[in-house]
């Protein structure tokens, strides 16, 4: 309203022509449909006291009223384009719906026969307006359903026509209104916060590099009130097209519980960072890291990660500990056997305390004849070629304190003891460099937190 007046229009004209050509919604649901309709007019309606003429119709429109359709009475256009509609309950704003050239005119010459109905066929054809037009700005806060809530429709629908971002419908729909808005428009979302760490949402930050996040509130855990718990953990942002080396605007409120308290936060100016989105395809797995130095970028620069230099790998998991591990002093004559070169049990690297440089030798694996019993069994012995070699073994990433440590006995290792190769003449280098202070810093308890998105109790 205040563009159109500020433009010379007087406010009963503007509330017309913006029911008419500036507000489009859609809804899954019937009722949350009606709301909408009667919010929009009653707010027209205080600035144009004639609006409720047939002639001013809200483009707003809702998939349930458009289910039921018996297709099998309709022929040609009409049929092509009432089919696509079949699950239109279920897909909502995700589908993509196509009309044959002439669908005008089979619309307007449409006779109702059994099956469906001319306010039916008037709302899919205003689906089909609404779907089909790019936009100033799409706005929305989207379902949030992993795979495991789907039906099967629905799953199959979303692995096929969003591959990048199936994992859950909030990340199909951050895909959706990139489609929805012109190349210079806008869309803004509040949505989890899990796409922007998670490996299963890389795909998509690949995608979204081609965009350029304007401005983010990291809102985290609690933002909600009336909604309770750590799981829900959410971000709100604005997107637009790319935007070289533009500096987008990001508050940090995820270390802050409650609605007023990051409300006060928000508005007090503090936790403000300024990152170029460039910057985080620099990172391994793209994570939005807007908070981290130049510095920590940089070192990312040369494209070589420790992995493409010497093999780092994690360990087996036995499947059962209780049966295959024993501490080494409860084995009679376990040293003495394995110095004698008898492999019944062979020492096995799992992790554990903080102890820099060598130690944790505590814990022997049942070997018998060459692993028999543990390849016949639920164990996953991964990397068994990189067994019975000098390596160095770290204690697990989200304990309190990350470690290096030399082990030269020989053995297997653990899932949670995994551990690098580097040559003989290497390896005392990449333990110095390993427990060193910048390595440290990258793999503190708090880089690797807001790295992943975790917070401490689901670590």
């Amino acid at each position: 309203m205040q563009i159109y007046v500020s433009c010379g229009w007087s406010e009963r004209d503007a509330a017309q022509s913006i029911i008419r050509h500036n507000l489009y919604g859609l809804d899954i649901d019937r009722r949350a449909y009606q709301l909408a309709y009667f919010a929009v007019m009653m707010k027209a309606r205080q600035y144009n006291r004639r609006i409720f003429s047939p002639e001013n119709q809200p483009n707003l429109a809702n998939f349930a009223d458009v289910m039921g359709v018996d297709t099998s009475m309709l022929k040609g256009s009409i049929r092509l384009f009432t089919e696509q509609f079949t699950y239109a309950d279920t897909y909502g704003s995700l589908m993509t719906v196509t009309a044959p050239k002439d669908i005008d005119e089979a619309v307007s010459n449409f006779i109702p026969v059994f099956g469906i109905t001319q306010r039916q066929l008037d709302m899919m054809m205003k689906i089909y307006n609404i779907l089909g037009q790019k936009y100033d700005v799409v706005c929305t806060n989207p379902p949030y359903m992993g795979g495991s809530g789907m039906n099967a429709r629905l799953s199959d629908y979303v692995k096929t026509n969003f591959p990048d971002s199936k994992s859950d419908l909030f990340a199909c729909f951050i895909e959706k209104c990139a489609q929805l808005a012109k190349p210079k428009g806008f869309y803004a979302m509040i949505t989890q916060h899990a796409w922007m760490f998670l490996s299963s949402y890389e795909n998509l930050r690949v995608k979204l590099m081609h965009k350029t996040t304007v401005n983010m509130a990291h809102l985290g855990a609690r933002a909600f009130d009336e909604i309770g718990g750590e799981v829900v953990q959410t971000t709100a942002f604005v997107m637009s097209g790319h935007i070289k080396d533009y500096k987008g605007t990001y508050v940090r409120l995820v270390d802050t519980v409650g609605e007023n308290e990051k409300c006060e936060l928000f508005l007090s100016g503090d936790k403000r960072f300024a990152a170029k989105q460039d910057n985080f395809s620099k990172i391994p797995g793209m994570p939005v890291a807007y908070w981290v130095s130049e510095a920590f970028v940089k070192a990312f620069e040369n494209g070589k990660l420790l992995g493409d230099l010497i093999p780092v790998k994690k360990g087996m998991d036995t499947g059962n500990n209780d049966y295959f591990l024993k501490l080494w002093y409860e084995v009679h004559n376990f040293v003495s056997d394995y110095c004698e070169g008898k492999k019944k049990w062979i020492p096995y690297d799992k992790g554990g305390n903080f102890r820099k440089w060598y130690g944790n030798n505590e814990y022997i694996l049942k070997w018998g004849e060459n692993g028999f019993e543990l390849e016949n069994s639920k164990a996953n012995l991964r990397s068994k070629h990189l067994y019975f070699k000098e390596s160095i073994t770290w204690n697990a990433l989200s304990s309190a304190d990350t470690c290096f440590r030399f082990s030269s006995y020989n053995g297997a290792f653990d899932s949670a003891g995994s551990s690098m190769f580097p040559s003989t003449k290497d390896m005392f280098f990449y333990i110095g460099i390993m427990n060193s202070n910048t390595i440290k810093h990258f793999l503190s308890k708090e880089s690797m937190r807001r790295l992943t998105g975790l917070q401490n109790k689901y670590e």
